[in-house]
């Protein structure tokens, strides 16, 4: 297939599924591991400058990890040979250089050729052109995909909640969750601190923590503030072997925590991402804080996760997994 057949099929499916006809055509399930990428570029836009700041952008280290993973794992396929049976892959980033090209610009799609895919369009008439327009667009293009990998998630855990767990969990703390049936309950030693629950197979563990505390302003959204209060509750909640207990690693210094703030659904909201041990005993791993303010009870609700796999370098997909979790969390409007 070449080029101009390629952006003309796409064009086309991109328009059939904004008809708002009944008769949608039949979409396949999306192929691919997490977090992968396929990128269909032409070898010499690959080797040159913009297709080397494509792969740069996309094996962006993944934050708050022991060890650098990148963002995204990337495969190449030339436009000719971008046949029908990778239509389907999950996330697809297409990229045409052409003098004939009329429209210069980068777009995101959904489910172009399968279901909850993700599609980016990139198109110039030059290559220096190409380089601009992805430089401009390299924040939109990782949080398309980031969201998309996401989404994904949040979809399959709802297949997949744990009921039971999910609304003892959700009535304790005043939230709507879906904790997949992976997960079991834990039990801390004070169950009115928190709750706790985790996947514990031969490879790896993989948990959630849901407290909350009362919000007393901005500073309670503060890196240091939610630190101090996880290192707090954990010490005195979560004990391991030998006496250990688990907190927050800080001897490489407070700023190799990285801190995130913005809002969701109005409210605000702050993300840590760093790693944690166990004091006392040999383990540790990523994990990923994420606190809600809930201003109609002046509360923080905090969703904090963890993981451990030791035999493998590889933890990126399991804190995404985790990600799905948390994400799904939103706090229960006051009745009437």
């Amino acid at each position: 297939m070449n080029s101009n057949t390629l952006i003309a099929s796409l064009l086309a499916l991109l328009l059939a599924s904004c008809g708002g006809g009944t008769g949608e055509p039949f979409k396949p399930a999306i192929t691919g591991r997490n977090g992968e990428v396929l990128v269909v570029i032409n070898d010499d836009i690959k080797r040159d400058t913009a297709g080397l700041y494509i792969a740069a952008m996309l094996g962006e280290s993944y934050l708050g990890l022991p060890a650098d993973e990148p963002l995204f794992d990337m495969q190449t396929v030339p436009l000719g040979y971008f046949d029908r049976i990778m239509h389907s892959f999950r996330n697809i980033i297409v990229v045409e250089v052409a003098d004939t090209i009329q429209t210069e610009a980068v777009r995101c799609f959904d489910d172009v050729w399968a279901k909850q895919q993700a599609v980016v369009t990139a198109r110039a008439r030059t290559k220096e052109r190409l380089l601009s327009l992805v430089a401009d667009n390299h924040l939109r293009i990782v949080s398309f995909i980031s969201r998309a990998e996401r989404q994904r998630l949040l979809a399959f855990n709802a297949r997949t909640r744990h009921i039971p767990l999910s609304d003892e969990i959700g009535r304790r703390w005043g939230i709507d969750i879906t904790v997949p049936n992976t997960f079991s309950r834990c039990n801390p030693k004070n169950p009115n601190a928190l709750s706790w629950a985790q996947i514990d197979t031969d490879e790896y563990q993989a948990g959630l923590f849901v407290y909350d505390f009362p919000y007393e302003g901005e500073g309670s959204l503060s890196k240091a503030f939610l630190l101090n209060k996880r290192d707090s509750l954990l010490r005195q909640n979560v004990e391991g072997p030998q006496g250990s207990f688990m907190c927050t690693e800080l001897r490489f210094g407070l700023d190799e925590i990285v801190y995130k703030s913005g809002t969701f659904r109005g409210q605000p909201v702050a993300e840590l991402r760093g790693l944690w041990r166990m004091e006392g005993y040999a383990m540790g791993g990523p994990f990923l804080l994420r606190a809600m303010v809930d201003s109609a009870s002046q509360r923080i609700v905090v969703a904090d996760s963890y993981v451990y796999h030791p035999s493998r370098d590889r933890k990126r997909n399991l804190i995404r997994q985790m990600e799905g979790v948390m994400y799904s969390i939103e706090i229960k409007k006051p009745e009437n």
